[in-house]
């Protein structure tokens, strides 16, 4: 056989041997995805919601300036400097601010045309006829509340306090033994009630009587020795 034979015989075989690997590859691969398509790849497409738009209203406050609630006095009532007289939290509890103190027998001005004195202070013997009340030694007064303006005069929350000693211990008041002030005092009127509160005989040399009309204006403060 001759050289040229041997070289055609050689490179046809190469040719098959390539040939029988390039078809063997296409039909592993057609095996693969299924008999030659092209699959496609899949898409995840994500849904959004759009949360609700809230719009900000009256009730709910947003971007809103919060309105104060107007209070108004009753028809023909004494107006006071501020706001209307309302009653403090507790029996007893002032409201917070006071005028310079004055004498027990002084007349102080509640407002220019409303004034306040305390008359009959005297020692007594303190009947405590209510609940949790304690007989003893105790001061019992007049409070007179003299009404100059020309409207009525809502006296529902006024209250009566008196502390007493260095310390400005707190008495608590004979409820039971007590002639409590009118709802209300007329124009050109004045009104009356009368208190009773415990204070040891020994601690009466610095005793503090304050009337707090409401939180609108300054208690009055009536300050001094009393009666033993």
């Amino acid at each position: 056989m001759s050289v040229t034979r041997r070289t055609v015989i050689t490179v046809t075989a190469i040719v098959v041997g390539v040939a029988l690997v390039v078809a063997f590859v296409v039909v592993a691969i057609s095996s693969r995805t299924g008999g030659g398509a092209t699959a496609a790849s899949p898409t995840s497409e994500a849904t959004y919601t759009s949360a609700p738009t809230v719009r900000p209203t009256a009730s709910s406050g947003a971007g809103t300036t919060p309105v104060k609630p107007t209070e108004k006095a009753a028809p023909g009532t004494q107006d006071v400097p501020g706001s209307t007289p309302q009653a403090t939290a507790d029996p007893g509890t002032a409201s917070g601010r006071a005028q310079r103190p004055v004498g027990l027998t002084a007349k102080a001005a509640l407002t220019s045309k409303v004034s306040v004195t305390l008359s009959q202070l005297k020692a007594v013997q303190g009947k405590g006829d209510g609940v949790g009340e304690v007989s003893g030694p105790s001061l019992r007064f007049v409070v007179t509340i003299d009404n100059s303006s020309t409207k009525l005069l809502n006296l529902s929350s006024t209250v009566v306090t008196v502390t007493y000693g260095a310390d400005a211990t707190p008495s608590n008041e004979l409820v039971s033994q007590r002639k409590a002030l009118p709802e209300t005092v007329a124009a050109g009127a004045t009104a009356q009630g009368t208190f009773t509160f415990p204070v040891p005989v020994k601690s009466r040399s610095d005793v503090r009587i304050t009337i707090d009309y409401g939180v609108s204006v300054p208690s009055v403060v009536f300050a001094g020795t009393a009666p033993a």
